[in-house]
């Protein structure tokens, strides 16, 4: 991956994770419901499976397009694919992270990265793979960042 600032400088990955196949859940659920309501409801149910099916599609290229990943030197967030969401983000302006699973994201590996920013601002994502080992990464790496920073600062 090549740094924004300079593109002869290629920067080491030091972790790299996903968003979850779970995402698939919510348009999987509607399929069924709608194959199930068939006999019943013929054009409702025809209605939800043509959404679901829509929904896949959609869920499936935003799980393949999107990525979150660890560089020697700032966090790369890339979210969706209609309309991508890059965010590039130096250790230094980063104050913390941490993470979220639910009873069923802590069975199936998946859950909720929150990253708060310098100036208090939280930024959530959902439906992460591997939220746990991606927010202790992260934190370590802002945490070396911000030692580093303080050591060649002399001032309190």
């Amino acid at each position: 991956m090549e740094s924004a600032n300079s593109p002869e400088k290629t920067e080491n990955v030091i972790y790299r994770t996903t968003k979850h196949w779970a995402a698939l859940l919510g348009p999987a659920m509607l399929l069924i419901l709608g194959g199930v309501s068939v006999r019943s409801h013929l054009i409702s149910s025809l209605v939800m499976i043509v959404v679901a099916v829509i929904w896949g599609i959609l869920s499936v290229r935003s799980i393949r397009s999107s990525e979150f990943i660890l560089t020697e030197s700032k966090l790369v967030i890339k979210t969706g694919f209609l309309f991508q969401h890059v965010y590039e983000l130096p250790y230094i302006e980063l104050a913390n992270a941490d993470f979220f699973k639910p009873a069923l994201g802590f069975m199936m590996g998946f859950g909720k990265l929150m990253i708060v920013k310098m100036d208090k601002k939280a930024i959530v994502f959902r439906l992460v793979a591997k939220p746990d080992d991606f927010a202790e990464r992260l934190r370590k790496e802002i945490i070396k960042t911000h030692e580093a920073a303080q050591a060649g600062d002399p001032t309190p």
